[in-house]
């Protein structure tokens, strides 16, 4: 998979990353001076070279291709890795919407997530709404995507790894009283059908966001954002 993001903002997020090489339109003329400042390749385009790209997707005109995150080769490589005495490893159960997915991987990035594990089917992929959405940090979130979230979790287990999941269900635990573990693992579910109930099953820990209003839960992306900000709070 290629390395792509798109917009001006996704390229000045990058600005001082390994950017490869930049698309844009030829009337670009304030992002054609910060790249000749900062050095960078780019090659000017006629709007034709964007009109093969979806109509829904804002690409500003701005096409930024980097060089490919290789921190972790496989799920074996991250659990391996004794660099860190924390970590924190993101399991999505099913998500259906790209935007969604997108804004998980942008607030993992923001709180530290060393990797984010998704399923081959019945989960919505990488594409181009993915991309657009994470704001260029589907480039610094390694990302794994595998046939059985089980045995994946297994493998993370075995590797010392807690598992942490977040459901509505009544023997759920309020996320702020709970300790997390220096190498946790948070799943969190589909935005219809939750966490999967085998899943939920092999837990060591439930957890759930206290609602206090009259809404029953919150949007996917934003939940997460909550829980990773726990407990990166737990971890300073």
């Amino acid at each position: 998979m290629k390395n792509i993001a798109y917009g001006k903002k996704a390229l000045l997020d990058h600005i001082d990353d390994d950017i490869i090489n930049v698309d844009l339109l030829s009337t670009q003329m304030d992002i054609i001076k910060i790249l000749k400042e900062k050095k960078i390749n780019y090659r000017l385009r006629g709007m034709d070279f964007f009109s093969n790209l979806s109509p829904y997707l804002n690409h500003q005109g701005v096409i930024v291709t980097l060089k490919q995150n290789n921190k972790y080769q496989s799920l074996e490589d991250l659990v391996k890795d004794k660099s860190k005495k924390e970590s924190i490893v993101l399991v999505v159960d099913g998500l259906q919407d790209p935007q969604n997915f997108g804004a998980i991987i942008r607030t993992s990035d923001a709180f530290g997530v060393d990797a984010i594990i998704y399923k081959k089917d019945n989960q919505v992929q990488i594409n181009d709404f993915v991309i657009k959405s994470s704001m260029g940090a589907i480039n610094r979130v390694p990302l794994f995507k595998v046939s059985n979230l089980t045995q994946a979790l297994t493998t993370l287990k075995k590797a010392g790894y807690w598992t942490y999941i977040s459901t509505l269900s009544d023997d759920a635990q309020e996320y702020t009283k709970i300790k997390y573990d220096q190498k946790t693992v948070l799943v969190v579910g589909s935005e219809n059908r939750g966490v999967s109930k085998i899943l939920i099953d092999n837990a060591d820990f439930k957890v759930k966001i206290k609602m206090v209003g009259k809404v029953q839960s919150l949007n996917v992306s934003v939940a997460t954002g909550i829980l990773l900000g726990e407990i990166t709070r737990q971890y300073q």
